[in-house]
């Protein structure tokens, strides 16, 4: 799935931020019906999984990945 601009911009700062990615990580996690646990709605029903926190938490973990990947060849 690719992510609007903002959401990219979000991930990035985010990527130096590993406690916060893996929180999000940790709780976005889909129910028995595909929707997302912490996203729920007054109705009780939640976002598609995998939500947006989760797409974003996502990219910035791969983003810190090439990152450190990045940091260990010397880039």
């Amino acid at each position: 799935m690719t992510q609007p601009e903002s959401a990219g911009g979000i991930a990035d700062v985010m990527a130096g931020m590993p406690e916060v990615w893996r929180r999000l990580l940790a709780a976005h996690l889909p129910d028995r019906l595909g929707r997302c646990r912490s996203c729920r709605t007054a109705s009780g029903s939640g976002e598609r999984w995998p939500c947006s926190l989760h797409q974003i938490a996502t990219e910035a973990q791969r983003l810190h990945g090439l990152r450190l990947g990045q940091a260990v060849a010397g880039d």
